[in-house]
């Protein structure tokens, strides 16, 4: 697993060998920096995984300077912001104006394992 820096955050990529991406979704409301209304409106929402298994790399919460330890299931961020808007518009307007580097295509969110399902293997 190689976790890189870039100016807006941390960016994952997956070893080969573990490529096997994963349909989850997300039942309870993750961690994080941003405001619990919109930590709420990720509930129901499916997600591609990178990983099948959940990884544990350095992460910055939206809102936070502070890196910690973050486990669980890596996803492309701005697809991730997508399938946000489609069910709350606020919550993802939150993001582009408080964590704009969402938008970058290389950019990885990590959604806490606790709080995503699986719901099937994407071949």
């Amino acid at each position: 697993m190689a976790c890189t820096t870039s100016p807006y955050g941390f960016h994952f990529e997956p070893p080969r060998s573990s490529l096997s991406h994963m349909l989850f979704k997300v039942v309870k409301a993750p961690s994080g920096g941003s405001p619990q209304w919109v930590r709420d409106a990720w509930v129901g929402v499916q997600f591609q995984a990178l990983q099948g298994v959940p990884v544990t790399v350095p992460a910055r919460a939206s809102g936070e300077a502070e890196v910690t330890q973050r486990r669980g299931y890596p996803a492309n961020a701005r697809d991730l912001l997508g399938l946000l808007a489609l069910a709350n518009e606020d919550a993802a307007r939150w993001y582009l104006d408080n964590a704009p580097q969402m938008l970058d295509p290389k950019q990885v969110f990590v959604l806490d394992e606790p709080c995503c399902v699986a719901i099937a293997e994407l071949n």
